[in-house]
């Protein structure tokens, strides 16, 4: 079931949960509304998951290591995630969003989408429907930010606008005149590397690329990837809200209990503990029968860098990781290896109606 197709009369909204794991830890103690917490591990080798907005005026971020959070905000209060409760209470959203409609699309555990064009409840307002929701949710002791428009990017890039706890409309006859105004690195999809390339070449705005000539830009990013911005800054967006989605990828990945510093133990750990756990989730007995796109292995070293190897494949192969480890090894430059992941991504079912940017 999805939405139809007529972009112009479409009303799609992004609901995002607020600190969404901060504050489902307030649901179940209050006394951490008053002081700055962060969800994760707060020992050298921790991470922050989320953090609340009183640790976040301290600059404490998702993605940040324990060690540092507590030098940016020494009385921060780390609480231990609990990613069953997290899941028990997204569903007990989910419930509530469709009670209004029957589309929704859980983007994430703490983000969906909400086809709303048929929606007949507060006079086919998606505007008052969503804060009607919001109220909902905030009883609940949940707060959530919208973003409405007649797509889905511009309706998640619009639920950023009036964070935490607000929503922001873009109607249809305004969506280019949004996007022109926007930095390119609010687009999704345009990551870091790419943001610099395109700065590079004299590109910083959504207008920028509204005014570009499309084949300069697929020469800078490539022939999809350059039509996908190309299509994205002028506001064609026609993907549909999805009720029903299709794994893209399966993954799994540890922090190490201490820096790995020998090719050796990589092999090691990945022959005990990855392989077996990949194989599980994805279900099959024999590597031949798991059927992909690509096989992709990451390794973060002790200064917090990344990289990433990938190679297409049409079936799994325990033999590709460890050549993808030993490619992925080359470039640790003498660094320790904190963590390592492994992953596959499987054949898509719909590709033709996959516009995600992949820029990075």
């Amino acid at each position: 079931m999805s939405s139809p197709a007529n972009n112009d009369t479409r009303k799609i909204a992004l609901l995002d949960l607020d600190a969404f794991f901060a504050s489902a830890e307030v649901l179940r103690d209050p006394s951490l509304r008053h002081k700055p917490f962060a969800v994760g591990g707060g020992s050298e080798r921790g991470v922050v998951a989320t953090a609340n907005y009183l640790a976040r005026q301290f600059g404490v971020r998702s993605a940040m290591s324990g060690a540092h959070a507590r030098r940016l905000c020494p009385q921060l209060h780390f609480v231990a995630p609990d990613h069953r409760y997290y899941r028990e209470l997204s569903k007990q959203v989910l419930a509530v969003l469709r009670q209004v409609t029957e589309i929704v699309e859980p983007a994430s555990i703490d983000e969906f989408y909400l086809d709303l064009t048929d929606n007949q409840e507060y006079q086919g307002s998606a505007s008052l429907t969503m804060a009607a929701i919001r109220d909902q949710l905030r009883d609940m002791g949940l707060t959530a930010s919208a973003g409405i428009s007649c797509q889905k990017m511009v309706a998640k890039i619009a639920s950023e606008e009036q964070k935490p706890d607000g929503q922001f409309v873009v109607p249809p006859d305004q969506v280019v005149a949004y996007l022109s105004q926007l930095s390119l690195k609010r687009i999704p999809g345009v990551g870091p590397k790419s943001l610099e390339r395109l700065q590079n070449a004299g590109y910083y705005l959504g207008k920028d690329i509204q005014q570009a000539d499309l084949t300069r830009l697929q020469r800078l990013l490539g022939d999809k990837s350059g039509w996908l911005l190309y299509q994205r800054c002028t506001g064609n967006d026609p993907r549909p809200v999805v009720t029903e989605r299709t794994r893209k990828s399966i993954g799994c990945e540890e922090t190490l209990r201490h820096d790995f510093q020998h090719l050796r133990q990589l092999e090691s750990f990945l022959d005990e503990v990855l392989l077996p756990q990949l194989q599980k989730r994805a279900g099959k007995s024999r590597w031949q029968d798991v059927l992909i796109k690509s096989q992709t292995v990451k390794l973060k070293f002790s200064d917090f860098q990344q990289t990433t190897v990938s190679k297409t494949a049409k079936t799994a192969s325990p033999s590709l990781f460890y050549q993808l480890l030993r490619e992925a090894w080359e470039r640790r430059q003498q660094r320790g290896v904190r963590l390592i992941g492994i992953s596959i991504t499987l054949p898509d079912p719909d590709e033709q109606l996959q516009l995600e940017l992949e820029l990075d």
